[in-house]
């Protein structure tokens, strides 16, 4: 089983092309609509997007001795294929990130330097695959993770954490869709370590969650600020003797929607961890989170997304021997949580992305087939 990772210089990129426009389309072993393809790409930390009549995505994959920047697309019934390599030479190019605007795909990605501090790049290319172009955004001889981006009226923004010589701190950033205008801004400033910062806009707002240690544990925070950069504010929601990773969230009508991981005992070395989810009003008002699992298997990385009036959820959880895929569901409310395993084989899965258009659900996740980690796609249909 592969562990996780904690999370260009400029060098010509070598563009290889690999078409392939037949999936594996597997016969179902278990009890569920859910339609599996293993696609003939090999790679780490998928993410996808789909938009118009295509689902395109971005991964990370070894070329040899680097991590390199790949990118696919395939339609929306599972048929033609195509992959590219986008980057080459020397330092690894991981994390990387999407989202489709129009006829532009806009990426961001974390990059170590000479110094091996890890440094911001993004890139952007047309949706043909066309131009692509990649910049270096940072240069400060700091350790930068887990970069995230949205764009929103022509502005794209940023969040990662970044080290200030000794703590993970909070940063944001934002420029215009034509590259220009780049401008970084550090957030927090208090002595303790902050992680996996996500972010999203919404009118004239962007909200953030983050784990932040107390000195002990993790904590979930969340942020908010105006658009124009003004009005931060950061409040601790957690306060349990339980380490808390990997949060999420999504905005959706009045409230947000949070998901995380979190181990069952202080002593994260004698833990299991389990799916917790969150809710709160818009403006912050009665937050309340709920431990959704509590079987003796390891349980990560949990996505959500809210579609009318209901939460739907993923992550991969162990069945002892390996991770599978397990999908949720709750009302808006936070009750009717049905859980259902969606995996079986004998491979460990990884990472699991989804998105719903429709009545139709789209995933994605990376498989341990040991020395090869295959990328599959899945197709499920709304309940």
């Amino acid at each position: 089983m592969k562990s996780k990772m904690t999370r260009m210089a400029k060098w010509g990129p070598r563009i290889f092309v690999q078409s392939i426009f037949i999936f594996f389309i597997l016969p179902l072993c278990f009890a569920s609509d859910l339609i599996l393809l293993q696609t003939p790409s090999t790679g780490y930390q998928p993410q996808f997007q789909v938009s118009g009549n295509k689902i395109y995505y971005v991964w990370h994959e070894y070329d040899g001795p680097f991590r390199q920047i790949f990118t696919g697309e395939m339609n929306m019934d599972g048929t033609g294929w195509k992959a590219k390599k986008r980057t080459s030479g020397q330092f690894d190019k991981v994390f990387p990130q999407l989202q489709v605007i129009g006829s532009k795909i806009y990426y961001v990605r974390q990059q170590p330097d000479a110094t091996k501090n890890r440094q911001i790049w993004t890139m952007e290319m047309n949706i043909d695959g066309t131009e692509w172009k990649e910049v270096q955004r940072t240069n400060t001889p700091f350790d930068k993770q887990f970069p995230q981006l949205q764009e929103v009226g022509n502005k794209i923004h940023y969040t990662w954490n970044e080290s200030d010589g000794k703590y993970r701190q909070i940063w944001i950033a934002e420029m215009n869709v034509d590259g220009t205008g780049w401008n970084a801004t550090k957030r927090t400033s208090t002595f303790f370590d902050k992680f996996e910062p996500q972010l999203q806009v919404r009118d004239d707002k962007i909200y953030f969650v983050w784990r932040e240690s107390d000195g002990a544990h993790f904590q979930i925070w969340t942020g908010l600020m105006n658009r124009d950069g003004t009005g931060w504010q950061a409040f601790k929601r957690t306060t349990t003797l339980f380490d808390k990773h990997n949060p999420q969230m999504e905005v959706h009508g009045g409230k947000i929607y949070f998901t995380w991981h979190e181990a069952d005992r202080p002593d994260w070395r004698k833990a299991r961890c389990q799916i917790w989810t969150a809710g709160m009003n818009i403006d912050g008002t009665e937050w309340q989170a709920i431990q959704r699992t509590n079987t003796p298997f390891d349980k990560y990385t949990p996505q959500l997304q809210a579609v009318g009036d209901k939460i739907y959820y993923v992550w991969e959880e162990s069945d002892g021997k390996y991770r599978q895929i397990w999908t949720a569901a709750t009302n808006e409310y936070g009750t009717g949580w049905v859980a259902e395993k969606r995996t079986r084989s004998p491979y460990g899965k990884y990472d699991p992305q989804f998105q719903i258009v429709g009545d139709r659900i789209y995933y994605v996740w990376h498989e341990d087939r040991g020395p090869t980690e295959p990328i599959w796609a899945a197709i499920d249909t709304l309940k």
